[in-house]
C-alpha cells in the first residue's frame, strides 16, 4: 500500500491488515486500495466454493435433478430455473440504460470533486450513491430541520404500525405483561395479537434494542408454529422479531432513523404473515413457504412504510408532538429512490451469478471466476476489476444457494401488489380483507405461483414480473425529478 494512505488501516506489528472495502472513505485512493485487497483471489477459498458448488451438483444428480438450481427452485413461485433466467436477462435489459444514468452521475460527482479523477471504479459506487442522497436532504434546506429521526419514536411508530394493522385488518396489538422468567431480556416486550371481534391471533415477542452480547442481525423467526388440533380448536403461533434499534437514552426514548422505520415494518411483515396465516399443518405456516414468496408480505410492509399517507399517521416530533413538515416527509421519500436503477442491477448481477453457479457446470475445467466475469460482462453497468474474486467474500452462494434471485421476485410480487390494491388507498379494508383471506391465510399450503396468480388474475411469468419490477423503479425515479 501507498505510505499517504497507510495510516487509514490497522496494523498487527508490521503487517497492514486490511479488514473490510471502506466504501465510505472520502479518499479515493483509500477506497480503490481496500477494494483491491480485500477481494483478491485466495486459492484456497476458490477450492473450498468449488468444491462445495461440485457437492450440490453431485446431490441434485443423484436425486434425479439436473442441476442443483432445479433442485433449489422445486415448489418454488418461479418453479425452475429456466424462468428465473428469462426474468433476469429481461429486468437487466431494462435497467441498462437507468442504471448507465446513474452511473454518469456518480461520474460528474466524482470529476466535480476532482477533474484529475480516475473513471468511476467499483469502489467508488457507494460512496457516492451517500453523497447524493445526503445531497437530496439538504438540498431543500432540510439540514436546518431536526433530525428525521426525531420524528421517529419507537413508540409513535408501534402505535402507527398498530392503526395500519386495525384499518386494513382489524388487528390490534396488545402489550402484554410477561411473565415472571418469560422473557430472556428486560427489554423484550410481548404483544397479543387479536382480531375484530377479540379472539386471540398469537403472541409476538418484540426483541428490538441493542444490548452487549446480542445479535445484530435483523430477523422474524418462530417459536411455536400454528396448526390445527386434534379436537378442531388452533394452535396459536409464537415469534420473535429481533432488530437493532438504539436504547433509550436519560433525555429521549429510542429514535429510529427512516431505514430503521423500514426494517420494523419488513420484520413485522413476516410476523403479519405467521399470525394471520390458518393453515391444518405448522410446517406450512406463515414464512414456512418457497423462500421467493417468503419475502413479499415484509417487502410489501416496506411500501406502507415509505408512503406519505401512512407516515402522516405517526410521523411526529418525539418532544413537541408536531408532524413531521410535509416537506420534510417528500424529500425523505425521495431520498430511498437515489440510484435505485444502478442497485437494482448489482442485484440482478449477483442473482446472475449464482444461478450460474448452480446450473451444470462441470467444476474441474472452469473455475469460480471465470463464470463471475461472464456474468459481470453481461450484466454490470461498470468493468470488471482484473485480479478480484469478490464471490469468495459472499457468504449468501452458502445460505441462498440457488435462490439468490428470490429477492428480486418477491420485491416484483410485493410490487405487483402495491399497484394492484394498495396505491389508492393504502388503509383500504377491502384490499387489505382480500389480500388477508387470498393471501396471508394460506401460509405457505398453497402453491404459490398459482397462489399469486389467484390473487392479481393474471399469469406469473418473467415479462409480468419484469413489468410490475420496472414501473416501479421508474415512477419512483420520476417522483425524484419532480
Amino acid at each position: 500500500l501507498p505510505p499517504v494512505i497507510r495510516h487509514q488501516f490497522g496494523l498487527v506489528g508490521d503487517t497492514v491488515v486490511v479488514s473490510g472495502q471502506l466504501p465510505d472513505s472520502s479518499c479515493e485512493y483509500t477506497r480503490e486500495a481496500a477494494y483491491r485487497v480485500y477481494q483478491m483471489p485466495d486459492p484456497h477459498q476458490e477450492d473450498l466454493l468449488s468444491r462445495l458448488l461440485s457437492y450440490r451438483q453431485e446431490m441434485a444428480i443423484l436425486c434425479g435433478f439436473p442441476s442443483f438450481a432445479h433442485r433449489a427452485l422445486g415448489g418454488s413461485l418461479a418453479e425452475t430455473p429456466e424462468l428465473v433466467s428469462s426474468f433476469l436477462t429481461d429486468v437487466s435489459d431494462a435497467l441498462r440504460p437507468l442504471a448507465q444514468q446513474d452511473y454518469a452521475a456518480m461520474s460528474a460527482m466524482k470529476k466535480k470533486q476532482n477533474k484529475n479523477a480516475k473513471e468511476l471504479g467499483l469502489w467508488d459506487v457507494c460512496y457516492y450513491t451517500g453523497i447524493a442522497k445526503h445531497e437530496v436532504l439538504t438540498g431543500a434546506n432540510v439540514g436546518k430541520s431536526p433530525s428525521l429521526s426525531h420524528y421517529f419514536p419507537l413508540g409513535s411508530v408501534m402505535q402507527g404500525l398498530n392503526h395500519l394493522l386495525q384499518q386494513l385488518f382489524g388487528v390490534s396489538m396488545t402489550l402484554c405483561i410477561a411473565e415472571r422468567g418469560e422473557v430472556w431480556a428486560d427489554d423484550v416486550h410481548k404483544l397479543a395479537v387479536s382480531d375484530e371481534d377479540g379472539s386471540l391471533l398469537g403472541y409476538i415477542y418484540c426483541d428490538f434494542t441493542e444490548r452487549a452480547g446480542k445479535s445484530t442481525q435483523d430477523c422474524h423467526f418462530t417459536i411455536r408454529g400454528g396448526k390445527e388440533l386434534a379436537d378442531g380448536s388452533y394452535q396459536n403461533p409464537v415469534v420473535v422479531v429481533q432488530l437493532s434499534l438504539p436504547p433509550a437514552s436519560w433525555s429521549a426514548p429510542p429514535l429510529l432513523t427512516p431505514s430503521m422505520v423500514e426494517n420494523l415494518f419488513h420484520e413485522m411483515g413476516h410476523a403479519l404473515h405467521s399470525m394471520l396465516a390458518r393453515t391444518r399443518y405448522q410446517h406450512v405456516t406463515g414464512t414456512r413457504c418457497s423462500t421467493d414468496f417468503a419475502e413479499v408480505p415484509s417487502i410489501l410492509m416496506e411500501f406502507f412504510a415509505s408512503d406519505p399517507r401512512v407516515l402522516r399517521s405517526f410521523a411526529c416530533h418525539y418532544k413537541t408532538g408536531e408532524p413531521m413538515p410535509q416537506q420534510l416527509m417528500d424529500i425523505m421519500v425521495k431520498s430511498k429512490s437515489v440510484f435505485m436503477a444502478s442497485e437494482m442491477q448489482t442485484q440482478v448481477f449477483y442473482s446472475a451469478v449464482d444461478q450460474r453457479y448452480h446450473s451444470a457446470v462441470s467444476w474441474d475445467s472452469v473455475s469460480t471466476t471465470d463464470l463471475l466475469k461472464e456474468e459481470h460482462n453481461k450484466h454490470y453497468g461498470l468493468p470488471y476489476v482484473d485480479n478480484t474474486a469478490w464471490q469468495l467474500r459472499f457468504s449468501h452462494f452458502v445460505g441462498y444457494g440457488g435462490k439468490y434471485y428470490a429477492y428480486l421476485v418477491s420485491r416484483a410480487v410485493a410490487s405487483w401488489i402495491w399497484q394492484t390494491y394498495f396505491v389508492q388507498d393504502p388503509f383500504s379494508r377491502e384490499a387489505g380483507t382480500r389480500y388477508r383471506t387470498e393471501v396471508l391465510q394460506h401460509g405457505g399450503g398453497v402453491p404459490p405461483r398459482q397462489l399469486v396468480a389467484n390473487f392479481l388474475d393474471k399469469e406469473v411469468t418473467a415479462k409480468s414480473l419484469t413489468t410490475a419490477l420496472i414501473s416501479d423503479l421508474e415512477s419512483k425515479r420520476e417522483a425524484l425529478a419532480a
